[in-house]
């Protein structure tokens, strides 16, 4: 038979002690606090992630006039660190860069005057950057070194020539946070590694 405990007056002893619930009320209460800070440290990291999200679109401006241009723009709030760039056609043949491809794609007869910014590992695009990646050139650039005026039918050369189904223009990018991202001619959206 058990003994159960008692007290020096004979009466029996309460498990449940002020001091024993005191105890395990600190304990619950810090346990709680441990999870609320850890929680609101994971929404302050997310929310330092999110002010610096780069977003780049690639865009086609003015299609079908003179003034067309091929962009690429910053629309996130945070610069983008370009690590690759990719172009490659549907039959696996790699191009070193944009303009290579462009290049060895336009012939003599289309006569198109352009100007171009290049991409490259390494390159730096601010929030809010908008870079002309192909454009047509202007007429008094086009006057100044005599050569024929661009037409319509060049700017939708280009244009056809960038957004051609059998291209694939891929830049990958990172954020300060080193979050890795991709963008693509075909995407519309970034996609995230």
């Amino acid at each position: 038979m058990k003994s159960k405990e008692r007290d020096s007056k004979g009466m029996k002893k309460e498990f449940w002690t002020a001091e024993k619930l005191l105890g395990l009320s600190a304990i619950i209460i810090s346990l709680s606090t441990l999870f609320v800070m850890a929680y609101q440290t994971n929404l302050v990291r997310k929310q330092q992630y999110m002010s610096v999200y780069p977003h780049l679109d690639l865009t086609n401006f003015n299609s079908g006039s003179l003034n067309y241009k091929y962009v690429l723009t910053n629309e996130g709030v945070g610069p983008a660190f370009v690590k690759e760039i990719h172009v490659k056609e549907k039959n696996g043949q790699a191009h070193e860069s944009l303009v290579a491809y462009v290049e060895g794609a336009l012939s003599e007869e289309d006569s198109i005057a352009i100007h171009y910014s290049d991409l490259y590992a390494g390159r730096l695009i601010p929030a809010g950057e908008e870079i002309i990646l192909f454009g047509l050139s202007d007429n008094s650039y086009l006057n100044s070194y005599n050569l024929p005026p661009n037409t319509v039918e060049g700017a939708e050369t280009l244009r056809s020539l960038l957004n051609d189904e059998s291209i694939m223009i891929e830049i990958v990018y990172e954020s300060i946070y080193g979050e890795r991202w991709s963008i693509n001619n075909h995407s519309y959206s970034p996609t995230k590694h």
